[in-house]
């Protein structure tokens, strides 16, 4: 009887191993995790405190921890642009192209509202980009208005061309009259369509050149955000690591920044890795800590 008991007994304390060493490693990653919200909110802190500049400030500033690697933070530039404009800028599309009516619908003019219902929702969509002007659209809204008047006199010099046959002679003679004054007119209306592209092509060139400025601008701005953020964490980790006292010395710090470089038109994450051991010497020099630790992008 007593060995049956004292075999229930050493079975219940096996069960129970696990279950202890889970409670207490827990409570240890509880500590740490602690810290680490410590640290955390120094660096918010920190951030928006930094001489005042604007290009310092953090959003959504996150962290996971990786045993046996270390604690990793992600953060995003309150100031990072959100969209790169490509120095290649396409040629802004020109309205969509009318489906083919019925000559019963043609002649209510029903054609001309669809085509107008068209273009509108075109432009309205095209700007939300924000690339291109009204005057493009207004250049691109003329060229429109000649291509359909120039369809009108196509169609009515073909209308000429079928009724001449059966027309007697005073007919065809003001027929003919009215086909030059046609004629006329359309070579007026195309030498205006070459000069809208002209017009639009140099304007093409002026929305080229402020938008390669507008890149650059924004190129900076983000440079400038990325080396207020590297400045700002690693003044921090010089300064505070020390709060993560229950994070192993053999273990990392590392710090992703969201969305900070392009590469082919991808974004990509600047990221870097403090050794622990170097945030512990670390005394008075960020400069130093951040010229030790390990960049890359992904």
């Amino acid at each position: 009887m007593m060995k049956r008991w004292l075999l229930s007994l050493s079975i219940a304390s096996a069960l129970m191993l696990p279950a202890t060493a889970s409670i207490a490693q827990e409570a240890d990653h509880q500590g740490l995790k602690n810290q680490i919200e410590i640290f955390k909110d120094i660096l918010t802190t920190a951030a928006k405190q930094q001489d005042g500049r604007e290009s310092s400030r953090l959003d959504d500033v996150e962290f996971t921890y990786l045993r046996g690697q270390g604690v990793v933070f992600f953060v995003r530039s309150a100031r990072m642009p959100w969209r790169i404009v490509a120095p290649d800028v396409p040629e802004p599309p020109m309205p969509p192209e009318m489906p083919e009516m019925s000559g019963f619908a043609k002649d209510l003019q029903l054609d001309r509202v669809v085509e107008e219902g068209l273009r509108t929702a075109h432009r309205v969509l095209s700007q939300f980009s924000g690339e291109y002007s009204d005057e493009w659209f207004e250049l691109v809204e003329q060229k429109r208005e000649l291509a359909w008047e120039v369809r009108d006199l196509n169609r009515e010099l073909r209308d000429i061309e079928f009724q001449r046959d059966v027309q007697d002679k005073a007919s065809k003679a003001e027929m003919k009259t009215h086909k030059e004054e046609l004629e006329a007119r359309l070579a007026e209306l195309k030498a205006q369509q070459k000069q809208l592209d002209i017009e639009l092509n140099e304007m093409k060139k002026t929305l080229k050149a402020k938008q390669e400025k507008v890149q650059k601008e924004r190129l900076l701005t983000q440079e400038k955000s990325i080396e207020a953020i590297e400045q700002v964490f690693t003044r921090v980790l010089c300064d505070y690591g020390i709060t993560l006292k229950s994070l192993p010395d053999s273990e990392q710090v590392s710090l992703v920044i969201r969305d900070a470089s392009v590469s082919d038109k991808k974004r990509l994450d600047n990221i870097y890795v403090f050794e622990k051991s170097a945030i512990n010497a670390c005394e008075s020099e960020p400069a130093d800590l951040l010229e030790q630790a390990q960049k890359y992008k992904f």
